[in-house]
């Protein structure tokens, strides 16, 4: 028992409710430190409210992980609760760069004796603020969006806005326009402000302008949401699901499509809940319609895998995933003629006042818009499919390594999203947290992963070999 227990504050870490790492506070004069070496305010800058830091001890195990680091990070957010403007420590000598690497400065003599040897030290409120080491690291983003953006498409956005209606504007408006269209082999695609679910409800409206009845699949979380767009956007159609994970059987689809004289299908291509990749090209060989409409929501397909729009009626996208850029920009990509306007429909939901205004019809982000233009050639250079692939690879065969097996598709796979059920005891939800607070953003919040305890991986944005190294490290000290 320590002799200062009753005025002490603990703060602990704890590893599977077993403690690893702990510290103590005391604000209590005389501290332990004066009691060694006389009274030190002598030695110190002027302060309000002073405050010891007593007792730091991490298991062995422990000591090369960031364990020390997180204590004393919480220490520096309790000392800013209490106010105290200055800490003081009797820092271990072998521990001196740490020490000063935070911030700390020596004062006094050392103190202790031969068998443990302490140099006296203190650190002031505008000192650890200002210190890199407690300050909130630059993280890597590893999420479905926001997506991890390189410096080039950073430096880009940052340009001065430049009106929508300016020559300089509409150059790189449809020179990115053109880029797009040859990415995905679609005819037209029309840019506009908003998400993908905005994208998706764009996309159910223009096939509401079909007046016939169709089908939309479900065998995941956004297959859900496509059934919630028909039904908000009153979409005339059969809705059909399967568990969450199977592949369709294109067979049996054509066979329901044919019974009940369905003519339009909507389906989501990646199947961002699971990394399922469905492959809609069957239908385009199969029993169905010659004349049947493919629609997509291929959110997350594009700038991630190999697609081909040509045969496909329309598609919906992103800025913010696979193409690495930021979000904000919604877009659908129609390989049909739209000639005729819809009072009955709200204008920035209406392909027709896009097509009508030359593609801009409202205000569009100049910075949104250079920002994709940037990427769009980035993705060119740097190949970024084939970059794509070798990371999962290389992340899959890790994970292997230490027990953890992603969603499998076998060849129906997204490389960019990898879903990871967490078997208990451990908890998608403890270990999302605890890679957020070691740098890496994974998916773990969403509903429909907590649900299920499951964590998500994604290498949609700019991703290096290096950033998987380390996620793995973390991934392996949690487990």
């Amino acid at each position: 028992m320590d002799r200062f227990n009753g005025e002490n504050t603990y703060l602990i870490a704890l590893k599977n409710k077993n403690i690893i790492g702990m510290l103590a506070l005391r604000d209590k004069r005389p501290f332990s430190l004066e009691q060694k070496m006389g009274h030190i305010d002598g030695y110190l800058p002027r302060y309000s409210k002073i405050c010891e830091v007593r007792l730091l001890s991490v298991k062995k195990q422990f000591r090369n992980s960031k364990v020390i680091y997180s204590l004393l990070k919480k220490a520096f957010e309790y000392i800013t609760l209490k106010q105290y403007d200055i800490l003081v420590i009797s820092g271990i000598l072998n521990q001196q760069k740490l020490y000063k690497h935070i911030g700390f400065r020596p004062f006094g003599d050392i103190v202790g004796d031969e068998n443990a040897r302490f140099q006296p030290m203190y650190i002031t409120k505008n000192s650890f603020r200002l210190q890199s080491f407690f300050t909130e690291k630059e993280k890597i983003s590893l999420l479905p969006g926001p997506v991890e953006i390189s410096r080039e498409v950073r430096k880009a956005f940052s340009e001065r806005p430049l009106s929508h209606r300016s020559n300089e504007f509409k150059e790189v408006f449809y020179e990115t326009k053109r880029q797009l269209c040859s990415l995905v082999k679609a005819r037209n695609v029309e840019i506009f402000t908003g998400s993908g679910t905005m994208a998706n409800d764009v996309a159910s409206i223009e096939i509401g302008k079909l007046n016939k009845r169709g089908i939309i699949l479900s065998n995941g979380e956004f297959g859900d949401r496509l059934i919630e767009h028909g039904y908000k956007n009153n979409l005339d159609f059969t809705p059909y699901c399967i568990p969450w994970g199977q592949s369709f059987d294109w067979s049996d689809i054509c066979g329901v499509m044919e019974k009940e004289q369905l003519f339009w299908i909507y389906l989501v291509y990646s199947e961002t809940s699971t990394g399922m990749v469905n492959d809609y090209k069957k239908l385009l060989s199969s029993a169905c319609k010659n004349d049947l409409k493919i629609c997509l929501d291929a959110i997350s397909a594009v700038g991630n895998i190999e697609v081909d729009f040509s045969g496909v009626y329309l598609a919906s996208c992103v800025s913010g995933k696979g193409l690495e850029a930021f979000c904000g920009l919604g877009m659908v990509f129609y390989n049909h003629e739209i000639k005729e306007p819809d009072i009955k429909i709200p204008r920035s939901l209406d392909l027709y006042q896009y097509i009508h205004s030359q593609g801009i019809p409202y205000t569009l982000s100049w910075n949104l818009l250079f920002a994709l233009y940037t990427s769009l050639g980035n993705l060119k250079e740097r190949n970024k499919i084939k970059r794509v692939n070798e990371l999962y690879s290389y992340i899959k065969q890790q994970l292997a390594h230490i027990g953890l097996t992603p969603f499998d598709g076998g060849k129906n796979v997204n490389p960019a999203v990898l879903t990871i059920p967490m078997m208990k005891p451990y908890s998608s939800q403890e270990m999302g947290q605890y890679l957020r607070e070691n740098g890496y953003l994974v998916s773990y919040e969403s509903s429909y992963l907590s649900e299920r305890n499951w964590v998500q991986i994604c290498l949609m944005g700019d991703i290096k070999k290096e950033n998987l190294d380390g996620l793995v490290n973390a991934i392996k000290f949690f487990l």
